[in-house]
């Protein structure tokens, strides 16, 4: 929040896997306004995410990003975990054709959070 304004928002869940039994947490979203990108309120948000996901005990963290979104990509694929200023080491574990309503494709990013 910046005053009355919100300025960045993440949203995110968790559910237990029916197969395995295994705490799985998800991000939806994460948006930050476009004036305020690249001050690192999304990977602030992002690391208060995964280490509230942490505490919980979930055990990996998933996401979609759309494939030609390469700040995305470079924020959450770098390979420093939760202390760095870069990125937070997901892993690409699909590509999902047509993903979106614009037609456009994701990849699946993965995290291991144990």
């Amino acid at each position: 929040m910046k005053g009355t304004q919100c300025i960045g928002a993440i949203v995110s869940k968790s559910s237990k896997q029916k197969k395995t039994g295994m705490l799985k947490g998800y991000i939806a979203m994460l948006a930050v306004e476009q004036e305020y990108r690249r001050l690192g309120i999304g990977r602030k948000l992002v690391q208060l995410t995964l280490t509230r996901m942490k505490e919980l005990g979930i055990a990996e963290g998933v996401l979609e990003t759309e494939t030609d979104n390469a700040a995305a990509l470079k924020l959450y694929e770098s390979k420093n975990v939760f202390d760095c200023d870069v990125g937070f080491g997901f892993v690409r574990d699909k590509r999902l054709i047509s993903y979106y309503l614009n037609g456009n494709d994701a990849f699946r990013l993965k995290l291991s959070l144990k």
